[in-house]
Parts: structure tokens; sequence; C-alpha cells
């Protein structure tokens, strides 16, 4: 599994792992997203993770709370 450190004031890691993303935000809580590797890079690599995820995740995808 990748986990990645973001520079997001709202997410903290983000790991991929089969077909998996696993997000902890900065409140301490982590979810899993069933999203493609590419939604994973666009988030990572985005200048802002937290608006990657608002327009490009959380709206699409089903998150459940680990």
């Amino acid at each position: 599994m990748e986990t990645i450190n973001l520079n997001s004031s709202s997410i903290s890691t983000a790991s991929f792992e089969n077909g998996v993303m696993t997000l902890t935000f900065t409140t301490g809580r982590s979810y899993t997203y069933n999203v493609s590797e590419s939604v994973f890079r666009g988030l990572v690599t985005a200048p802002s993770a937290g608006r990657f995820f608002s327009s490009n995740v959380r709206s699409q995808f089903t998150g459940t709370r680990v």
C-alpha cells in the first residue's frame, strides 16, 4: 500500500491499494472509497486535494468510515 502525506487543510493522508483509496482527514477520521487509480493520482497531484475531493470524489463515490 502506498501512503502519501498531503499538504492540505482538510486531508492528512491518502493511500491506495486494490481499487480502494483510504483518506484520513485532519479531523482524524478515515474513510475508504472504491475508486480507480487515476482518481487517486488526481487527488494526490491536485493543487488542492480538498477541492479535488469535493468535486471528484465526495459527489461521485460513497465513503465508508473505518
